[in-house]
């Protein structure tokens, strides 16, 4: 797949994802002392979200940086270093450092205050879980997915090469080291998710088995996802991952814009949507707001607000404020 052609119910699962993610982080209070329909999306939204997106770039990985041509890789790894370094370490950065000024600027407003000390602004750079923003996790976590780049090639060359990675890497989720450092304890808890991506992309897995059985799948993932809210969160995780790419797939022939109003800027919800919806918490603090109208505000700042704002910068196009939000300038061929 070359990096500027798309799949359509790839496309969708982003942004299916993407939405997920926005109504996590969506509760106007403390997480668990909503009402009931609000903490019943909040833990749906954390039993799977990320790791559906950790599949999704594995995904997107191997369709682009791990394919070959003649054998050699569409990309050398060093060039593909300094490409994920400048789409995801910088952007990482600058909302790290804008994460310290908003929370700076109204300390009485936030569940976890900063200070502005050469030796905070560091540990939020090694320790990204415990920064301003701790989703900045997620970033660090996919670069180091993308240095083991040659690691994942060697492993999907033999099929017992490819079982004995995901084995261990299964292991890896379940028994590891408890290390924040760079966000290493993430590497551990999302690497199989990572990786089965990449397998589902190498094989062909979805095409061939998951869309003629796509209805099949959607009901039996549904049943897996409920089996696993009693056993072990990692069968909740999976049967939630096997009803959305089923659901994908069926939009994909029912609804193929489904969630085009946001789904090609997933990114830069990711990195800006957080802010807007702390201002909407902030608002609803102030003012008597209905609960239901504040939490819809709320997920549709954190879903739009981003997308203006890129829609905005793409047409100024200058290339510094670009990479600062991971998009690429017209030059370059647009696009994330």
């Amino acid at each position: 797949m070359s990096a500027g052609k798309k799949i359509n119910w790839l496309l969708i699962l982003q942004g299916w994802t993407m939405l997920w993610v926005v109504l996590g982080h969506s509760p106007l209070g403390e997480a668990g002392e909503g009402p009931v329909w609000e903490n019943v999306i909040y833990n749906a939204a954390y039993s799977f979200h990320m790791s559906l997106f950790m599949l999704i770039s594995g995904y997107l990985f191997r369709l682009t940086r791990l394919s070959t041509a003649e054998g050699r890789p569409s990309m050398s790894y060093a060039a593909m270093l300094r490409d994920k370094a400048l789409r995801l370490l910088l952007p990482m950065a600058v909302f790290t450092l804008v994460a310290f000024a908003v929370k700076l600027a109204f300390p009485g407003e936030m569940s976890r205050g900063v200070s502005l000390s050469f030796k905070e602004i560091l540990n939020a750079f090694i320790y990204p879980y415990n920064g301003p923003l701790r989703e900045m996790w997620f970033i660090y976590t996919l670069f180091w997915f993308f240095c083991l780049a040659p690691v994942w090639r060697a492993s999907l060359r033999r099929g017992w090469m490819t079982v004995t990675t995901a084995a261990v890497l299964l292991l890896c989720h379940y028994f590891h080291p408890d290390v924040e450092f760079l966000s290493l304890k993430r590497v551990f808890d999302y690497g199989f998710w990572f990786y089965a991506g990449l397998v589902l992309a190498d094989r062909n897995v979805v095409e061939k088995y998951i869309r003629p059985a796509r209805y099949l799948l959607l009901a039996t993932g549904a049943a897996i996802y409920w089996a696993g809210t009693i056993t072990d969160g990692m069968v909740t995780t999976f049967g939630a991952l096997q009803f959305s790419i089923a659901l994908a797939l069926i939009l994909d022939g029912l609804m193929p814009k489904a969630f085009s109003s946001f789904r090609n800027y997933t990114y830069q919800i990711f990195l800006m949507g957080i802010f807007a919806q702390m201002a909407v918490k902030i608002l609803f603090r102030h003012f008597d707001l209905p609960y239901l109208a504040g939490y819809l505000l709320c997920a549709a700042a954190g879903l739009y607000v981003p997308v203006l704002i890129s829609v905005i910068l793409q047409k100024i196009n200058c290339r510094p404020l670009l990479l600062c939000i991971g998009l690429k300038s017209s030059v370059e061929g647009g696009g994330r």
